[in-house]
C-alpha cells in the first residue's frame, strides 16, 4: 500500500507498537514484546524519513 504521508503511516505504527506492549502487560506472552519494538522501530523510521524530504 503506498502511503503518500509517511508520517501518518510512523504514527500508526507507533500507536500498533504501543498495541502490543499493552497486549503483552495484558497477557504475559513474550512474543507480544518484540513485535512492538519493532513495530515501534519502523514509524519511528518512518517519521524521520518524512522529516528530511523536503
Amino acid at each position: 500500500m503506498k502511503v503518500k504521508n509517511k508520517k501518518t503511516g510512523g504514527v500508526l505504527f507507533i500507536l500498533a507498537g504501543v498495541a502490543f506492549i499493552i497486549a503483552y502487560r495484558l497477557s504475559d506472552q513474550v512474543a507480544f514484546i518484540g513485535v512492538g519494538v519493532a513495530f515501534m522501530g519502523i514509524g519511528a523510521s518512518f517519521i524521520a524519513r518524512h522529516r528530511k524530504t523536503p
